[in-house]
């Protein structure tokens, strides 16, 4: 979808403070073969910080930042991949609650980890259907200190860190423009997360690692969903960049999935002819991957240190659960103020 009508004028992020690989193999938290084979230098790790009260102090930062008054806000949607709080609670409103009291509406979006991106599209399409709507917000944030849950081992190659990320969206001109935005799914992939009964009849939660597979082998399985989703992602991500008007050479940065191994990275951007070099792999492996936050927090970072300037393009891709794929193209308008030179929102060690 084309939607040069549309522009960022605000981001917000928080990032817990980092705790680093070595010490959690120290701990006891974290397989030494896995450490040296994973390639993640640290997570960040929020204690006892609730994920909705960090998507609160992101969306005041974006916010703050897009200078628009709360009143202008007409949509809010929360993302987020594990339980935020009481079951049938509505955090989505708690967050709304604590930056506008106006009665807009406020959604929760569970798309594992291509929520937050997923839902930019969402936001685009309400704003658009109206014109006299003006600006959305869009949040995301999980905390993954649970007990009975190790972020360390929880997933095939994957370290998870904490932190929240929040989005304005608007029909005034901002920062960045949203050129472009798309999305897909692998539905036929679900059933590698569910086992043989069906209908589930499980209605607890479960850590990922103690979820059966289903009764494809487990090597097959694996197989085909990569396939089908690195096939489905490059589709989208290079009809997105046509969607923009540009090429696959006039795209400067990518923001992704956070991740350890540059091969992981690679196997991602090489078969849309990008380059390793163009991701965020440094800034992944200190921070985890922060589930529904990856890319915000990595667009953050590109904008906040100055790597990306007036006339970059920064393709987004997301992807989650192996059955959900957003990708998204943004042009910088001009360097906001906040655009200092210096990584604020990148935190010290724990």
């Amino acid at each position: 979808m084309k939607t040069p009508d549309l522009y960022i004028a605000g981001l917000g992020v928080h990032v817990p403070a980092v705790l680093d690989a070595g010490k959690a193999v120290e701990l006891g938290l974290y397989d030494p073969e896995d450490h040296e084979f994973q390639g993640w230098t640290g997570a960040a790790v929020a204690g006892d910080t609730p994920p909705p009260d960090m998507a609160v102090l992101a969306a005041r930062q974006a916010t703050g930042r897009a200078g628009s008054h709360p009143h202008d806000l007409v949509l809010h949607i929360h993302a987020c991949m594990h339980r935020q709080g009481p079951g049938g609670w509505s955090p989505q409103h708690y967050i709304l609650r604590h930056i506008t009291d106006q009665d807009i509406p406020s959604y929760q979006v569970s798309q594992a980890c291509n929520g937050l991106i997923g839902s930019l599209e969402l936001a685009a399409c309400y704003l658009r259907a109206v014109p006299e709507r003006a600006a959305a917000l869009v949040t995301g944030a999980d905390n993954l200190s649970t007990p009975h849950f190790n972020r360390w081992a929880s997933l095939e190659n994957g370290v998870l860190g904490d932190g929240a990320s929040a989005v304005v969206l608007t029909k005034e001109p901002g920062f960045a423009r949203l050129l472009s935005i798309s999305s897909g799914s692998t539905a036929e992939v679900e059933e590698r997360f569910r086992d043989e009964e069906f209908p589930p009849v499980t209605t607890v939660d479960a850590d990922a690692e103690d979820r059966p597979a289903a009764a494809v082998p487990e090597d097959e399985a694996i197989s085909e969903a990569v396939g089908r989703q690195g096939e489905l992602r490059t589709e989208l991500a290079l009809r997105t960049i046509a969607e923009a008007g540009l090429d696959v050479a006039d795209i400067t940065r990518v923001a992704h999935i956070f991740t350890g191994r540059e091969s992981y990275l690679k196997g991602i951007l090489a078969p849309m002819g990008l380059r390793t070099e163009q991701g965020l792999l440094q800034l992944g492996r200190r921070l985890g991957h922060m589930t529904v936050s990856d890319q915000i927090v990595g667009l953050n970072h590109l904008v906040e240190t100055r790597e990306v300037g007036p006339g970059d393009h920064v393709l987004i891709v997301a992807h989650g659960g192996g059955v959900s794929i957003t990708c998204a193209v943004v042009r910088i308008e001009y360097l906001p103020s906040w655009a200092t030179g210096r990584p604020s929102a990148v935190p010290a060690d724990a």
